[in-house]
């Protein structure tokens, strides 16, 4: 007769420490390219910042307006 193996314990609720720090490292990281984004965005000229604002006028009195 053959032994039956024991079921796997079940995974721990709640999250293990370094589980935790992984976690809390990946937050960090995506606040800082969040960051790193928005600088980038706001370096560019103000023409290519509210690009998607401007409307462009009819030829006789020509360029754009927001």
């Amino acid at each position: 007769m053959k032994m039956k193996k024991p079921d796997p314990s079940p995974r721990p609720s709640k999250p293990t420490p370094s589980r935790r720090k992984r976690l809390e490292a990946l937050r960090a990281e995506s606040d800082l390219e969040l960051e790193d984004l928005i600088r980038r965005r706001l370096a560019l000229p103000i023409e290519k910042r509210t690009n998607f604002l401007r409307v462009r006028l009819p030829l006789p009195r020509g360029g754009s307006c927001l």
